[in-house]
C-alpha cells in the first residue's frame, strides 16, 4: 500500500480533491473503469489509493502504461495524465529490398512476391517508412558517404575493390527498380484482391499471407497513420538520435555495404542517450472524450518484425 507522507507544500483539500476526482470520473468514462469508492478515506490518502487503483487497471491492458498526477501551470489545476512510450531497445527495424529483387527474378515466386511487394508498398506508402534512395532522409546520406569513402580508397588501388564496386552498384540500381515498384499505387489498390486470390502452396506461402492480411487490416483500421506520428519533437536535436537511425528501407541485407553501414549505425547510436520514440500523452481535463494508445505503433513494429524474418531468409 502507498505510504501517506504530508508535503509542505501540499494543496488544499477543497483545490485538489474537486479537480482530481473530476479527472478521474473523465479517465474511467474513457477507459471503460469502474473507480475505487474511497468517499470515507482522508485526504491525500484517497488520492494516493485511486492513483494506485487506477495505475494497476491501466496496466491490465494490452500495453503498459505510466500514470501521472499533474498540475496545470496556467490555473494550478490537478488533473490525471496517461503517458505510452513505444520501446525499440537495441533494434534497427531495417526492411531490405533486394532479397525480393532477386526472390521476384523467378516464375514460380509471382504468387507469393507480388504479395510482399503489396506490404512493402503498404509501409512506404502509407506507414511513411523512410528509403534509403530518396533523399534528404538519414539513411540516402548513410550510403552515400559510405560510397563517397570507397571512392576514395578505390583510386588509390582499384584492383583491391572490384567485388565491392558491384555490391554499391546493386544496391543503387536494385534500389531504384524496387522503389519504383512498391511506389506503383496498383498493389494498394489491389491489395485486398490479391489476398483473395492467393493460395498458399507450403509453410513460406502461409506467412506470407499472414504478413499481409495485418498490413491489409492496419491499412483499413488506421487510415492516414504513419510511423512517426507520435513522434514528439526534440528540445534538443543533437541530443537526442532520430527515429529514422532504427527504422528504414535498406538495399540488401548482406554484403560489404550493409555491413558496414550497420557498424557505422551502431557507432552514431552510442553517442547518444535516448532516442525519439512513438510516444502517447493525454491528459484528462474533460477534453478528452476518446482512448488514445500506441496500438497502431505495437502492430506496426510487429509487422516489420514478421516481414524482415520472411525476407532475411529468402534465398
Amino acid at each position: 500500500m502507498p505510504l501517506c507522507q504530508k508535503q509542505t507544500k501540499l494543496p488544499t483539500k477543497e483545490t485538489a480533491e474537486t479537480a482530481y476526482f473530476k479527472s478521474v470520473a473523465d479517465l474511467c468514462k474513457v477507459h471503460g473503469l469502474q473507480p475505487l469508492d474511497t468517499v470515507h478515506l482522508p485526504y491525500p490518502y484517497n488520492i494516493l489509493l485511486t492513483h494506485r487503483d487506477i495505475c494497476k487497471k491501466l496496466n491490465r491492458l494490452p500495453y503498459d502504461t505510466e500514470l501521472f498526477i499533474i498540475r496545470s501551470e496556467l490555473d494550478n489545476t490537478i488533473a490525471l495524465a496517461t503517458k505510452q512510450v513505444y520501446e525499440v531497445g537495441n533494434t534497427l527495424y531495417y526492411i531490405p529490398v533486394i532479397p525480393l529483387f532477386r526472390f521476384l527474378r523467378r516464375k514460380e515466386n509471382k504468387a507469393s512476391g507480388t504479395l510482399l511487394l503489396a506490404v512493402l508498398s503498404y509501409l512506404y506508402r502509407e506507414a511513411g517508412i523512410p528509403y534509403y534512395r530518396d533523399e534528404g532522409n538519414f539513411m540516402y546520406d548513410e550510403y552515400e558517404a559510405n560510397k563517397q569513402c570507397f571512392l576514395e580508397c578505390l583510386n588509390e588501388s582499384p584492383d583491391d575493390y572490384e567485388e565491392d564496386i558491384s555490391d554499391i552498384i546493386r544496391n543503387d540500381v536494385c534500389g531504384d527498380i524496387m522503389q519504383r515498384k512498391i511506389h506503383n499505387r496498383y498493389h494498394l489498390d489491389n491489395f485486398a484482391r490479391t489476398i483473395d486470390q492467393f493460395k498458399p502452396r507450403n509453410a513460406f506461402d502461409e506467412e506470407c499471407l499472414l504478413v499481409a492480411k495485418e498490413a491489409l487490416a492496419l491499412y483499413l483500421e488506421f487510415p492516414n497513420s504513419s510511423v512517426f506520428q507520435h513522434i514528439e519533437e526534440a528540445e534538443d536535436w543533437d541530443e537526442v538520435a532520430i527515429p529514422e537511425t532504427y527504422i528504414s528501407f535498406i538495399g540488401d541485407s548482406k554484403g560489404w555495404v550493409y555491413e558496414t553501414i550497420e557498424r557505422q549505425i551502431n557507432d552514431y547510436l552510442g553517442n547518444f542517450a535516448e532516442m525519439l520514440l512513438p510516444t502517447k500523452v493525454q491528459v484528462f481535463d474533460g477534453s478528452t472524450t476518446e482512448k488514445g494508445t500506441l496500438e497502431f505503433e505495437h502492430r506496426l513494429f510487429e509487422l516489420i518484425t514478421d516481414l524482415c524474418n520472411i525476407l532475411f531468409e529468402l534465398p
